[in-house]
């Protein structure tokens, strides 16, 4: 690059006082600045000053203050150290100059800061189930109805993750960064682990089922509570009670809806209708609880809950009438 003219210095820096220096501008201020000797700088900073209106004096240790900051980045040294006018009136120049590198640093972070707290939300249909891969190699699936989403800048210093519905999770792991999953009513704690959550804002209940692992669960709403869990066992939260409590499980039923045949075994026709709830995300109400704890064999890979209650009710000659996402059970 040519060397600048005197005009073009002079231009340079009556935009940095105001300002309105461009990023490309300040660059070739700085170098133009680093290749002058004392006394070019001295009279341009002079011509500078004579041209603008009276700047404040400085005490002489803030005077020394600022040399001592500038000096690694610009190669200005004072070339009489002594209490001076011109030492003043170089050092509020230098000051400004400084103040001008510090708005134009601090406007770039502040649009680097804007854009990583910009928020990537994923919505899952209401026909099928969705995938996604977080930026960190972190997989999840989530299930009909259900959102997922995080800030652009996620593993940055944390991995942080916002969850409405249902998601099973398979997170890697990396010790020195924790994962979280944020519901409303319950934070669930990792480094690397596998587990479902289940929060849907209709439900009475949110729930953690660990499959490997280990998490800690705390509300999110008062009263605070914290549990931890092992494999095989899950932690609800009632909405109603704000009840946290753990128990034991198989990890059947929470994860049947990851399959695409539902196969039960003896299994309790109320538990059945669980897990139809969670797979389709609907509500059951039977009028007759007589037949709750029959045990039901058999398997489904029909895609819609229609279907599926249509088989059921050719055994149990039931009638259903659906309303939305409440289904009732009127058993005869």
């Amino acid at each position: 690059m040519m060397n600048p003219s005197k005009d073009k210095i002079k231009e340079w820096l009556q935009k940095y006082q105001t300002d309105s220096i461009s990023k490309e501008e300040f660059h070739a201020l700085r170098e133009a600045v680093n290749s002058m000797t004392d006394d070019e700088l001295k009279t341009s900073l002079q011509e500078q000053w004579e041209a603008g209106e009276n700047y404040p004096l400085l005490p002489q240790e803030k005077i020394e203050a600022l040399y001592a900051r500038l000096r690694p980045s610009i190669k200005v040294v004072p070339w009489e150290r002594k209490k001076s006018h011109w030492l003043q009136i170089a050092a509020s120049l230098l000051f400004l100059l400084a103040t001008g590198m510090s708005v134009m640093f601090f406007s770039q972070r502040h649009e680097m800061q804007v854009l990583a707290e910009q928020t990537v939300t994923i919505r899952s249909g209401v026909a099928a189930p969705s995938s996604v891969v977080l930026p960190d190699g972190s997989e999840v699936r989530l299930n009909v109805n259900s959102t997922l989403s995080y800030q652009q800048d996620f593993g940055r210093t944390d991995r942080r993750v916002e969850l409405t519905g249902e998601g099973y999770f398979k997170v890697q792991k990396k010790e020195e960064k924790r994962f979280v999953v944020q519901t409303d009513y319950m934070d669930i704690t990792v480094l690397g682990t596998t587990f479902n959550v289940y929060a849907y804002e209709n439900k009475d209940y949110y729930e953690m089922a660990l499959v490997n692992g280990s998490v800690c669960v705390n509300t999110a709403q008062p009263p605070y509570k914290t549990l931890y869990a092992q494999p095989n066992e899950k932690i609800t939260y009632n909405k109603r009670t704000g009840e946290l409590s753990l128990e034991k499980t198989t990890n059947k039923m929470e994860t049947a809806w990851l399959s695409d045949e539902l196969t039960f075994r003896h299994e309790p026709l109320q538990d059945v209708f669980r897990c139809l709830e969670r797979r389709f995300n609907v509500t059951f109400s039977v009028n007759d609880t007589t037949l709750q704890d029959d045990a039901y064999t058999g398997s489904f890979r029909e895609k819609s809950v229609e279907d599926i209650l249509d088989i059921l009710r050719q055994h149990y000659d039931f009638r259903y009438v659906r309303t939305g996402d409440s289904i009732h059970i009127d058993m005869k």
